[in-house]
């Protein structure tokens, strides 16, 4: 009778040593997986709580109505994640926001600052900026850069005379004594007003 077993009879390795080449890299890949899935959720939510925001809503709607910009981008416009803030507290806030646009022919950036008082936005800059061109604006100039219609200039031949409710002044000959004579109380190039 033999009494030695057949073949090889190794001692079998520790759970370690048989499934280490697997569980290192899972290891190591699962906290960056993790980072990566908190980092998406994070922008994910942020991105939505920009896009809810009124200085988004009313902005995004201006540049889907202007003419302008869907004659450049071309229809439909479409609207990327927005990178920038959006601040509110009490009805008072501050947005400073640039957005992705694109369009069939074009894409671009439109440019946000916005102010808010008593819950309504007012925008400071609202722009999209196209490479290779001038940017868009979206908002009408402040009413301190245009002149009132009644200043504008008028042709020579329908600008209304000035009433001024006094006499007209003499033609300035007659305003000025000749250059010999001095007038009482002048002397030299000193004039008294």
């Amino acid at each position: 009778m033999n009494t030695m077993p057949e073949g090889n009879m190794a001692p079998r390795q520790g759970w370690w040593s048989r499934n280490w080449k697997w569980v290192v890299p899972v290891g190591c890949l699962t906290p960056v997986l993790m980072c990566g899935c908190f980092g998406a959720l994070g922008f994910y939510f942020i991105s939505s709580a920009i896009k809810s925001s009124d200085a988004y809503q009313q902005a995004v709607a201006l540049v889907s109505e202007n003419p302008e910009v869907q004659q450049v981008l071309g229809t439909p416009i479409e609207f990327g994640f927005p990178r920038g803030s959006v601040n509110t507290d009490s009805g008072e806030g501050r947005a400073s926001l640039n957005i992705p646009v694109e369009g069939p022919k074009a894409s671009g950036t439109l440019r946000v600052e916005a102010l808010s008082v008593g819950g309504s936005w007012t925008f400071e800059r609202l722009e999209v900026e196209v490479p290779g061109r001038e940017p868009i604006p979206l908002m009408a100039p402040p009413p301190d850069e245009e002149p009132p219609p009644e200043l504008e200039a008028l042709p020579d031949e329908e600008a209304p005379p000035l009433d001024l409710g006094e006499e007209p002044l003499p033609p300035e000959e007659e305003l000025l004594p000749p250059p010999d004579e001095e007038t009482p109380g002048k002397r030299g190039s000193e004039i008294d007003l």
